[in-house]
């Protein structure tokens, strides 16, 4: 599974890049079973949204 940084929506590759694990709350119901959504951001500063060029689409 791709996972994508919260803050640049760049790929993230958590096995060779320093990051933050956030866990949002997504649901939760009457009898107080909570569903959990993970998420990533990168630990260095991000570049700004829509920026990143995706692989595979680098000028010539």
């Amino acid at each position: 599974m791709i996972q994508l940084c919260e803050r640049c929506f760049a790929p993230v590759d958590a096995a060779t890049e320093r990051v933050y694990r956030l866990s949002h709350t997504e649901s939760a119901d009457a009898a107080g079973e909570v569903t959990w959504r993970e998420a990533v951001v990168h630990v260095e500063a991000c570049v700004p949204a829509g920026t990143v060029v995706p692989a595979g689409r680098w000028a010539a």
